[in-house]
């Protein structure tokens, strides 16, 4: 094989892995907590559009970022709302606001752009570095702070602390509430990094297209560590590469190809029923008081 081709695949890959894998590490964040928060492709759907309108409401793609960031916290805000103080169950809460982010997004688009189903073409862009979104390259120093952040600093002790025990960390003095707070917020605002590294020239109603939920199982796959979850999103990301390369040249229905990155995502679930162990509270509502 050429070894410019090679390279192109190696770099078209990381920038097609990138949007899977900061949603991951933002679901690692958020269920170390204790939050299930199946409301990344939500969230991502979301973020996707302020993205774009931020970028040309303010003329500038870093404004265009920040707006989406800032998305991704307050709808993480909203998830940690509905979850930890009103006590929702976690799975319902992300499946209403993956559902709520459809007819949201919507609606938004067609308030900022007159058009409901896509925005208007945003001509300013995240500089290019070897053919890619710069931002793709984020990833590497992200993923090995938030390593550090988890393993390696009081915050994080305490963060795994509420998900693995929260009564026993209340005990201690950790303010569970505000920890999984963070965990929830942080999981917004790496959704909003996440939603950069898509598309950022213009927004389409369905373009995050399961993401999320990849992420979701790169989560369960990498067993709820941001370098496993990076890995595993590197997997399936690699994988939707090779479709993209090789869908026309595979003398099988375009169809079937096109499944592969999901069916490879199914796959590695079914694989791991039973033998992944999540932080022992995720999901579990805390009652203050209460062991």
């Amino acid at each position: 094989m050429d070894l410019s081709y090679l390279g192109f695949f190696l770099v078209k890959g990381l920038e097609i892995s990138a949007p899977i894998a900061f949603a991951a590490l933002g679901g690692v964040f958020s269920e170390r907590g204790g939050v299930v928060n199946i409301a990344l492709e939500g969230i991502m759907t979301v973020t996707s559009l302020t993205l774009v309108w931020g970028a040309i409401a303010f003329q500038s793609i870093w404004a265009g970022l920040a707006v989406a960031v800032l998305t991704g916290m307050l709808m993480g805000l909203l998830h940690a709302v509905v979850t930890i103080t009103f006590k929702v169950d976690h799975v319902v809460s992300g499946v209403a606001i993956n559902i709520f982010a459809i007819g949201l997004s919507r609606f938004l688009c067609q308030s900022a752009f007159g058009q409901e189903t896509q925005s208007a073409i945003n001509s300013r862009m995240f500089p290019m570095l070897l053919g890619i979104n710069s931002l793709a390259f984020w990833l590497v120093p992200i993923v090995a702070l938030s390593w550090f952040v988890i393993n390696r600093t009081v915050f994080g002790l305490r963060l795994r602390s509420v998900g693995e025990n929260p009564e026993a960390a209340d005990t201690l003095g950790v303010n569970v509430t505000l920890m999984r707070y963070a965990g929830v917020i942080i999981s917004g605002a790496l959704c909003g990094l996440g939603s950069a590294t898509l598309f950022a020239d213009k927004w389409i109603s369905g373009m995050v297209a399961g993401r999320g939920f990849m992420a979701l199982a790169a989560v369960i796959f990498g067993r709820w560590s941001p370098l496993g979850a990076v890995l595993a999103s590197l997997l399936f990301g690699y994988a939707d590469t090779v479709r993209i390369v090789f869908e026309t040249r595979i003398p099988i229905p375009v169809q079937f190809v096109q499944m592969f990155p999901y069916v490879l995502a199914l796959v590695v679930l079914a694989g791991l029923a039973g033998r992944s162990r999540a932080p022992a509270a995720d999901g579990r509502n805390f009652e203050k008081g209460l062991g």
